[in-house]
């Protein structure tokens, strides 16, 4: 009988016990954010810093969704993408603008600048595993700069038209 007991206990501990792809790994790459860098107008193969940048997601109207660098200096910042259905032409919109500490009540002379890029790109779901699920890639990226009356975004280059990874930047904007 306690040998039973004994067999009977490993033979339930082995079956509730967890397979090796119950547990989403650290290092699974999952759904990729979209990377971009910012290079100098003047001297293409240089980066430049844009000075207290602050990124919003916005709609198509303008209104602000989400708030997603507050007043930051960077070369460079990671955008979350926007995706619901697969193989859909989706776009996100962002708000970039630099020197956002600037008032013109107590600083006539200086002031922030908004520009506004929209990103364009087709989802496609991949399966990883059953302990991460599903993944999403982002194909055929595209973007378009918002122009105004005082773009402080002069230009842009699409460098990866495939999301797949953060590793390196997708899009380069030049100011």
């Amino acid at each position: 009988m306690k040998k039973f007991s004994v067999l009977a206990i490993l033979i339930i501990l082995t079956g509730v016990s967890c397979e090796r792809d119950d547990i989403c790994s650290e290092n699974t790459l999952t759904t990729p954010s979209l990377v971009i860098r910012f290079y100098n107008v003047d001297d293409q193969e240089q980066t430049k810093q844009v000075r207290l940048l602050t990124v919003n997601g916005v709609d198509s109207e303008g209104n602000v969704l989400k708030n997603i660098v507050t007043s930051t200096s960077t070369d460079s910042i990671v955008l979350p993408l926007r995706f619901q259905n697969e193989g859909v032409i989706t776009t996100s919109r962002f708000q970039l603008t630099k020197d956002s500490d600037f008032d013109t009540d107590t600083n006539p002379n200086t002031f922030s600048n908004t520009d506004v890029i929209e990103v364009s790109y087709t989802p496609q779901f991949i399966y990883v595993s059953r302990a991460c699920g599903y993944k999403s890639i982002f194909n055929n990226l595209q973007n378009t700069l918002i122009i105004d009356s005082d773009n402080w975004i002069f230009g842009y280059n699409i460098i990866n038209s495939t999301l797949e990874s953060e590793k390196a930047a997708h899009i380069i904007l030049y100011h």
